[in-house]
């Protein structure tokens, strides 16, 4: 009715220790297990490292996460076929349209690579994003399906989840500064490592989740950069993934203790909810003006060809603004990110490669025409996105 995808969390990398199946498990070696408790070393980099030891690239993969999630033994054929049956019923019953895979890496690399496979080979049309949470692009592209790695090996992957990306937004709209390791540089340098993918724009973009600060807590809150972040989202390479109220700049209630503070309910829906941010009710100045500029940008999104397929061009920051196109042989569209304090007046001949092919364009936001032969100045906090025509 509503054109909605289901997109199911999966992990069969673990299972709690109230599962009912830990009081008889149907193999010795259904799960990994130790005399005592033996922690993953959560070391990403053993598996890809080819000079990694035996020892610990061991513990990273059957390590136990937490001492109340046990470890599942995929590498075992009845596992690794329990799981296959487990999501193939999941996929017919719930019709789904995509799997969202958790501790993807912390898996047997094989056995997980395996059910990828057969999964997809079962459902073509089926979309699986895995959870590689790493802060080295490096590391996040070896798990990347499409990627041609030294060693041969394929996880079978269509998209992983751009964790150096996001923690560069996050810190750089956080930080004022415009050094060279801080502000936008930061993500200059992220983007800059897209060589490392046979086709970035396959990789998971996102600001937040449920794992990771709200990004609105990050910026402390200010409206500004969370459009910022927004803009940035919407219009990099890559497939925009929401967290839920970060449209509304949702913020965690005390960021002291913790994911469950930020994990908030969504008001609204309920008897006696006092606000209802589904229909817009008692909703505040500072929630209207995140929330109409979302909208806005993601509804322009949805035709924008450029930013779904497009390449990227961009340029080296300059007092913490960042400027970018994405274009086409068709179509182009111009990004000025100004994190600065400062109001900036753009210098419309620095980015004649790509304009000259342009006299005009339309302000994205506005909806206002953009002459390219008259000056233009973004206010200090803000951005710009021109979408060019001839």
């Amino acid at each position: 009715k509503h054109n909605l995808k289901v997109i199911m969390d999966s992990v069969p990398n673990h299972c709690g220790t109230a599962h009912w199946w830990m009081d008889d498990l149907p193999f010795e070696d259904w799960i990994h297990q130790n005399e005592k408790f033996q922690p993953s070393n959560y070391r990403l980099a053993t598996i890809t490292d080819p000079n990694s030891s035996e020892i610990d690239e061991k513990q990273t993969v059957d390590g136990w996460f937490d001492k109340t999630m046990p470890d599942m033994a995929i590498e075992n054929l009845y596992t690794l076929q329990y799981f296959l049956q487990l999501y193939v019923w999941w996929i017919e019953w719930a019709d789904l349209d995509g799997l969202r895979v958790d501790t993807y890496p912390y898996n047997d690399k094989e056995a997980i690579a395996e059910w990828t496979k057969l999964i997809l080979e079962e459902y073509p049309n089926l979309n699986i994003v895995a959870e590689c949470w790493h802060s080295s692009p490096a590391i996040v592209a070896y798990w990347l399906g499409n990627n041609k790695n030294k060693d041969g090996y394929t996880s079978h992957l269509p998209s992983v989840m751009d964790f150096p990306l996001q923690e560069a937004i996050g810190e750089g709209l956080a930080s004022n500064e415009a050094e060279w390791d801080t502000g936008m540089n930061l993500i200059y340098e992220a983007l800059a490592q897209d060589f490392l993918f046979t086709d970035p724009k396959d990789l998971l973009i996102f600001l937040d989740n449920h794992d990771t600060d709200r990004f609105p807590d990050m910026v402390k809150g200010n409206p500004k950069k969370i459009k910022l972040g927004l803009t940035l989202l919407a219009t990099l390479r890559g497939i925009p993934q929401l967290y839920y109220g970060t449209e509304y700049g949702f913020r965690s209630s005390d960021t002291s203790k913790g994911h469950g503070t930020a994990r908030k309910d969504f008001p609204g829906g309920w008897k006696g909810d006092r606000k209802n941010l589904f229909t817009g009710k008692n909703r505040n100045k500072y929630e209207t003006e995140i929330f109409e500029y979302a909208v806005k940008l993601f509804n322009w999104r949805k035709t924008a060809t450029a930013i779904h397929k497009g390449d990227t061009t961009h340029f080296l920051p300059d007092g913490n603004t960042y400027a970018y196109f994405r274009y086409t042989g068709k179509e182009a569209v111009f990004v000025f990110i100004n994190a600065s304090r400062n109001d900036v007046k753009l210098d419309w001949k620095k980015y004649s490669e790509h304009l000259n092919r342009y006299k005009s364009g339309l302000n994205v936001i506005t909806g206002k025409k953009v002459n390219l032969d008259k000056s233009v100045t973004v206010p200090a906090g803000e951005s710009l996105i021109v979408e060019l025509n001839g």
